[in-house]
This record gives C-alpha cells, structure tokens and sequence, in this order.
C-alpha cells in the first residue's frame, strides 16, 4: 500500500504519480505479470509426483469402470 503526504498546494493524484515513479512501481509490477517465477526443483520434482498419482489413479477407476 502507498501512502501519500502531500503538500499544501499539491493535489493527491500529482502526490499519488510522484510516489509511483519515485519507487519504480509500474515497471516491477509489468515484470512480474509476464515473466512467471521459476520452479525450485523440489516443486518440480513434487509436481511431476503429483501428475504420476494422478494418472494412476485414473487408470485404476478406468479399469474398474468408474468413469
């Protein structure tokens, strides 16, 4: 969250446009929507786990007409 002091003569969304070009706010928040962060490989080791159980399970309720 961004809190603003402005100044007497000033206006809260000039004081608001300030703060964010001061910090840099837009450009971090562009970065981080495109570009994913990346896997540790333990997540990817837990995720690929994750999809093995899966899929067995699904052939198993396949075999015995679940679904």
């Amino acid at each position: 969250m961004i809190y603003v002091n402005r100044q007497a003569n000033e206006n809260v969304v000039s004081a608001f446009m300030k703060r964010v070009k001061k910090f840099n706010l837009v450009s971090r928040k562009r970065k981080t929507q495109v570009e994913p962060p990346k896997l540790s490989k333990l997540r990817k080791k837990r995720k690929a786990l994750q999809k093995i159980a899966y899929d067995a399970k699904k052939k198993m309720l396949e075999k015995v007409s679940k679904i």
